[in-house]
């Protein structure tokens, strides 16, 4: 069945169209390893292939149109073509390959082409809350974890009996050498996790507080593990304020240097307890990140829509209390997204759940590329005289109340006079 069709200036019989659809997939391939870790980076552009047929008045006098339409096809196109399809409705891309036949004795061509649709697709998900995405992978990376300590348990023999206490290897007396040797280690390892928990009080919206463990061995070591690296991140969180607003990537870098040192200390611990506390380490500087990432997402809403308010009433007099708050520049949030990927690749053969673990660092990339792409449209300007931010700005259309996006992106700590190169927001 065929259809008229518009392509370009040309009226066009289309007697077949076929549709075409690709994914982008990243494929990371490790040595000495099976597989690969693959990843969906969307959808490739959407391509068309159409079926065409000239004949007759069609094809042209000795095949003059079937002649032009060919040379049509071999020009360059600089600017989407328009292809209006009946059912598809209107296209606009690009046509990319073409074959052709002709039979002159009969004045009849036909014709195949591809047509690549070069609008961008709408979003066909929401943006996700990668906060509260991150808190429910590390929920259920610490049932993950429980489930792996408890299996460890079973195969050494070691009973995952009620209570929490580690000590008590008199009850064990029966168990042969293995299993005994399983609960030292395990006995060494809570004495050191206590440790670190006693050492700082976690705060009372740690994730620990949100999770019900099971009332067993493996339940209160899972628990111990993950109030251990809530107390890393404790300390990471009092950092002093001037360092904290140098970059975010102070906060995961300190969280993530003691949680390596109380790794380093783990060492002796049997494999599932080590896994455990890498997995709940490397969903701890993921969920930090997360959260560092969401306040300072509220930071820039907040700033884009004051920009807009009148701060001053006629007489000069503040109205609106401008924005204390600190942003992060495009820098800062790309080096803690890599400083928590570097802690998970240098821990992804131990970990308990790796794709969870993957997931978590994925919503963090998400949340990087949606900041940039919302706020981050910058310009650079070539200030060669040290003049007063405030003016750059004005004299390039934008707002003086944008001041603070500015400094975020040039990481300027005061507006006070520039000079050089000076990226501004598009």
């Amino acid at each position: 069945m065929s259809v008229q069709a518009t392509l370009g200036p040309w009226q066009l019989c289309l007697t077949q169209v076929n549709d075409e659809i690709a994914h982008a997939i990243s494929e990371q391939k490790y040595p000495y390893h099976n597989g690969a870790d693959l990843e969906d980076m969307g959808v490739d552009p959407e391509t068309f292939r159409f079926s065409c047929v000239l004949k007759n008045d069609d094809y042209g006098d000795d095949g003059e149109r079937y002649k032009n339409i060919r040379a049509w096809f071999l020009s360059i196109f600089y600017e989407p073509v328009e292809l209006v399809h009946p059912v598809l409705g209107t296209l606009r891309g690009y046509p990319k390959n073409a074959s052709f036949g002709e039979d002159r004795r009969k004045r009849c061509a036909d014709f195949s082409f591809d047509f690549v649709v070069a609008d961008i697709q709408p979003e066909k998900t929401a943006w996700k809350n990668v906060q509260a995405a991150n808190e429910e992978e590390a929920a259920a990376l610490n049932a993950d974890v429980q489930d792996g300590i408890a299996e460890d348990m079973a195969t050494e023999g070691v009973p995952d009996a009620s209570g929490s206490d580690w000590s008590l290897l008199d009850k064990w007396a029966s168990m042969g050498d293995t299993a005994r040797a399983f609960a030292i280690k395990c006995q060494k390892t809570v004495g050191k996790l206590e440790g670190y928990i006693d050492a700082v009080v976690a705060p009372v919206d740690a994730i620990n507080t949100t999770i019900d463990y099971a009332d067993t061995l493996s339940g209160s070591l899972t628990q111990r593990i993950e109030k251990a690296c809530e107390s890393f991140l404790t300390l990471a969180r009092k950092l002093d304020v001037s360092e904290k607003k140098s970059s975010s990537r102070a906060v995961v870098t300190a969280l993530i240097s003691d949680l390596t040192v109380a790794q380093a200390a783990l060492t002796e611990s049997p494999d599932s307890v080590q896994g455990g506390f890498a997995t709940l380490a490397c969903a701890t500087a993921a969920g930090e990140a997360a959260r560092l990432f969401a306040d300072d997402e509220s930071a820039l809403r907040e700033s884009v829509s004051g920009e807009s308010v009148e701060a001053d009433d006629a007489e000069g007099r503040a109205m609106v209390t401008p924005s204390s708050s600190y942003m992060l520049s495009p820098a800062d949030l790309e080096d803690t997204l890599a400083a928590v990927n570097q802690f998970v690749q240098d821990n992804l053969s131990k970990l308990t759940s790796p794709d969870r673990v993957k997931r978590m660092v994925a919503n963090l990339a998400e949340q990087v590329l949606r900041v940039k792409l919302e706020y981050m449209t910058t310009r650079s300007v070539l200030v060669r005289e040290p003049t007063p931010l405030h003016r750059i700005l004005l004299d390039n259309g934008l707002k003086y109340k944008a001041a603070d996006r500015v400094c975020a992106l040039n990481g300027i700590k005061n507006p006070t006079f520039v000079s050089g190169e000076v990226m501004l927001y598009a």
